[in-house]
């Protein structure tokens, strides 16, 4: 491509940009970039071209001004329209060679060590637009690692029991910057346990290293039927949810949720998670429980046990393969079980102790005033969020039972003895 091509592009994205007058500001974090078409990396004169940059491309963003954005690409700076670039979303990925992974600055075989990342932590991994490479980011470390020295991680959920709550470090070190910290009694997935450190990430996407000891194991609840929470000193009551979701109603359901704080459990099926795993993934990011209530809502006591089985764990499948984890609960569908379905279960069989009937009069005040009557401290009402007319009774619902002092729990937390 002829220079004059390079100075017409550059003059451009250069008028382009006299309406766009956003200038980033420093940050302590780094803003990492993927690349969304084929452009490239120009010198100060925003015409030499230095690089070739391809869509999936990852780069370092300094900052933004009139259009055009200051980079980074394996060792060199320079410009490229603001436009081309895109936020890039990481993976937790857990090193696991025999030696600690080697940093590169670029992908080619003699290219400059930056440094290495510690046996068995967790980085952010950026999929780029090389195979066999990820780009990573390990506190201010940035670079490529070879994609065989990296897994996915597997987690367990903990809870923070200091009392002045942990501070979040951006490394497994001390030494580490200090990200944030994390309250006592905050639940938390621990992706790895390193020398003393555990790398967590909490439900509103807190994340870094934390000291170890400051973490407990939450109390699994015992398996069995369990139709009512332990009743505590604390209101708190279970709001579940059966037979969705759906593309619409629910959504509209989370979003009552969101406004009064409440957590409450979906009891979902696996053809409805089939139709609509973008909203399953919404249930799950905000943080409520996904329980299991078959594949297809059959009455399980009047087909056979490997019908049952299969039932049960086609869904549990396909919930995991979206959200990375199967439903820590089971609702039979009509409440209708028998002692080898019970007896063959992995997680607690939860019944209701609240009915509203929300499925059969699809009367809004009728809903309401089911609750109002039956709830109680450590109850578990049933609704159903593929009815309009519950979604629309929600808000009223969660105003009075907020106004009688209850605290909206999910019912793995009802059901586990607070000692």
């Amino acid at each position: 491509m002829k220079k004059w091509v390079y100075s017409l592009l550059a003059l451009l994205f250069i008028g382009v940009a006299f309406f766009d007058t956003e200038i980033m500001a420093a940050q302590d974090e780094i803003a990492i970039r993927t690349v969304v078409e084929e452009t490239y990396l120009l010198s100060d004169d925003y015409v030499t071209p230095l690089a070739s940059l391809a869509p999936r491309a990852i780069v370092i963003l300094h900052n933004v001004h009139a259009g055009w954005a200051h980079i980074e690409y394996k060792g060199q700076q320079g410009y490229v329209p603001s436009v081309t670039l895109k936020s890039a979303q990481p993976t937790l990925m857990l090193a696991t060679a025999k030696n600690p992974p080697i940093v590169r600055e670029t992908t080619e075989g003699q290219t400059k060590h930056l440094g290495n990342v510690p046996i068995d932590s967790i980085v952010q991994a950026y999929a780029t637009n090389e195979d066999n490479w990820y780009f990573v980011q390990y506190g201010h470390l940035t670079g490529y690692i070879i994609a065989t020295a990296l897994k996915a991680p597997t987690s367990q959920k903990m809870l923070v029991q200091k009392q002045e709550g942990l501070v979040v470090r951006n490394i497994a070190s001390k030494s580490g910057a200090n990200l944030t910290s994390i309250p006592t009694n905050t639940k938390v997935d621990v992706y790895t346990n390193i020398q003393g450190w555990a790398y967590v990430v909490t439900e509103k996407n807190i994340q870094g290293y934390v000291l170890a000891n400051g973490l407990k194991e939450i109390p699994i609840p015992k398996l069995g039927k369990y139709s009512q929470g332990t009743v505590t000193k604390t209101k708190r009551i279970a709001l579940t949810f059966d037979d969705g979701p759906h593309p619409t109603v629910t959504a509209q359901v989370l979003k009552t949720l969101e406004k009064y704080d409440a957590k409450a459990t979906f009891f979902v099926t696996g053809h409805r998670v089939n139709k609509s795993p973008k909203v399953l993934k919404e249930i799950y990011e905000a943080g409520h429980e996904i329980g299991n209530h078959t594949w297809s809502h059959p009455k399980l006591t009047t087909v056979s046990f490997e019908q049952a089985k299969a039932q049960i764990n086609e869904t549990n499948k396909t919930v995991e393969s979206i959200i990375g984890q199967e439903p820590t609960l089971f609702r039979p569908p009509y409440g209708a079980y028998n002692k080898e379905i019970l007896g063959s279960l992995s997680v607690p069989l939860i019944m209701w102790s609240v009915d509203t009937l929300d499925w059969q009069h699809r009367t809004p005040s009728k809903t309401l005033k089911a609750v109002q009557t039956g709830a109680y401290n450590g109850s578990i009402i049933l609704m159903h969020d593929i009815h309009q007319t519950t979604a629309d009774a929600l808000d009223s619902i969660l105003s009075y039972l907020t106004k009688q002092g209850y605290e909206f729990v999910t019912v793995s937390e009802l059901i586990t003895p607070i000692k």
